[in-house]
Parts: C-alpha cells; structure tokens; sequence
C-alpha cells in the first residue's frame, strides 16, 4: 500500500478551478457544480451551491489511501474571500465502501484568507476528510451587508496577502452540521444548504465583528504563515521528538511569545496540543491500515509506556488503540 503523497496543484480561485484540477489530476466526473471519484484508493465528493451572485459554498468530502498534498498558487488579480471549515473525523455516508462510520464530527474552526499567497493543506490518509468552504468577491459581500464595510476594509482592504483564524461559535457548528445533513436530502435540500450557508456567512460576520471590537481579530501575513508552515513540517517529520518551545523560536529567529501566539492564530491550539494530536492522527492513520500492531506504532512515536499511549489515543479519538480495526 501506497503511502507517497499525492500532489495537486491548484490556482487560488473559485471551485472550477478544484473541479478542473482534480478531473485532470485523478480523472472522474465532473460538471459546472459537481466533481466525483470513487475507487479502491480514492473517494472525492465535491459539490456546488451558488448563495448569491459572486457568492458560492462548496462541500467537500471523501477518503485517500494515499495523502494528498495541495499546493496553491495565488491569484493576485481576483478579489475573492475564501472561508475554509473543515469538519474532522468519521461521520456516517454510507457512499464510502458503504460502511458506516459513526464517530461524531469536530471542527477545526474558520480559516479566512484573500488567496494572495501560496497556501499549502493536506488532505491525509484513511481519514474521512469534510469541508465547508464559502467563497465570495468584495462587490457580493459589501451588497449582502453593508454594515460591514468597515470591518472588510481593516481586514483585507490593503491588498496584501492575509488570514485568519477564528473559533466556530456553537450555532455555526449547528448550521454546518445542518448543511451536511441537508446534503442528503434529494427534496428541498438544495435551498436549506443556501439558507444554511448565508446563515453561516452571516454569523461568522458578527464573531469577526465582536472580535474586532476586543481587538482580539488577529491576522497573519505571509511570511508569518509561512514561517509557522516550516515550523508545522518540522514537528510532522518525526514523532518521537521531544517539543521545545524556545529551541523552536530561536530556529525561527522570533520570540516565544510571537510563537505561541501566532501559532494559536493559526491552528487554535497550543504547539503541544497539536502535536499531541497530530501523533494521535498518525497513531490512527498507521492502525487503520492493519499493518501495524498498537505496539509497533507505540514505540515508533516515542511512547515507552503503552499504557499513557493508549491513554492518550482514547482521549484524543474516543476509542482505544486496540478497537481501530473492530
């Protein structure tokens, strides 16, 4: 089994943009608002809702065998918002090699940026992967609240490359639990998925407002993202390293201070929990596959004692090393 990374190359831009890049990268089936593939190795569900003219939600889902690395390349002509939510963990679609998975879902939070500059994600292997993304241009936005000008011009009316980071508030992981949901539904789901979504654009619109009024709305320029993208694969390649905050600074040339807090920007969490979590990612990852024992991927990612490993799996996944391949 295959464990190479997949690369796709991307143009920043709208969802045909994906849509082509995969059909010429993988193949399938693709039309103006829809893109699937189903093999032994991949799964990818990708489907369009257009919100208003110049405002469109894409939902994304599926599973590799193999991760996927996505490189994209900026578009500096194009005004266009991008909101990325991503939804980890299994849930229950019976289209993927129709078993059913009934871990429930947790996101990762909103990442918001003007695709200025080259952005690097990873789509990994045997994990159900899911996405909420909502993209819109300055003029669409501004004409769907323009109340909000003022808070769209201090967050990326300067033109230079930015992003955010922001905490799903409780009645947004609602409403993208409920545009999943609605995704299923043949009959009038289609309208409940726009409804949804302008409700989501709109409530993510009043936290970034109250944020901004706390002066706790904290963005990260290029070369701040892409510092924190090298710090990111330098904790990723290998597990069974020890994490130290100050060594990882003084690499870097910043403070701790700026470390932590950029980094919590970005990820939501503290560098440990993301490591932690990211071991535990990679723990199940390798169990999944069935070839290795909870032993073996124990000791590989550092853990001397199999008891706080499991441990720390079950908190982390909800399930105990050994009930992976139940």
């Amino acid at each position: 089994m295959g464990t190479d990374k997949i690369l796709l190359n991307v143009k920043e831009g709208l969802a045909r943009n994906y849509i082509e890049a995969m059909q010429i990268r993988f193949g399938g089936t693709a039309t103006t608002h829809s893109y699937e593939i189903h093999t032994d190795d991949l799964q990818v569900f990708l489907y369009t809702y257009d919100l208003r003219p110049g405002m469109e939600l894409v939902i994304t889902q599926g599973q590799t065998v193999r991760p996927i690395s996505i490189q994209r390349t900026p578009d500096k002509e194009l005004d266009l918002i991008h909101i990325n939510i991503f939804k980890k963990g299994q849930i229950e679609h019976a289209y993927i090699k129709n078993k059913q998975y009934t871990e429930a879902t947790t996101s990762t939070g909103a990442f918001i940026h003007n695709g200025r500059f080259a952005l690097q994600g990873e789509i990994p292997a045997n994990l159900f992967y899911s996405s909420i993304s909502i993209t819109f241009t300055r003029e669409a936005f501004l004409q769907f609240m323009p109340e909000a000008t003022e808070l769209y011009e201090g967050a990326f009316g300067h033109n230079q490359p930015m992003a955010y980071h922001m905490q799903l508030p409780i009645d947004v992981e609602r409403l993208t639990d409920d545009i999943l949901y609605y995704q299923d539904i043949e009959f009038g789901g289609r309208p409940m998925i726009i409804a949804k979504g302008l409700e989501t654009l709109t409530s993510l619109i009043l936290t970034a407002q109250k944020m901004s009024s706390q002066n706790n709305l904290n963005g990260l320029h290029a070369d701040d993202y892409q510092r924190l993208m090298q710090i990111k694969n330098q904790l990723l390649s290998s597990f069974n390293q020890k994490i130290n905050i100050q060594t990882i600074a003084d690499t870097f040339g910043i403070s701790t201070s700026k470390l932590k807090r950029d980094f919590k920007t970005l990820f939501d969490c503290s560098i440990y929990q993301f490591y932690a979590h990211a071991k535990m990612d990679e723990a199940y990852r390798r169990l999944k596959t069935g070839d290795y024992s909870v032993m073996e991927v124990g000791y590989d990612l550092g853990y001397s004692n199999l008891s706080k490993f499991a441990s720390m799996f079950k908190k982390v996944k909800g399930i105990s090393p050994s009930e992976v391949n139940r």
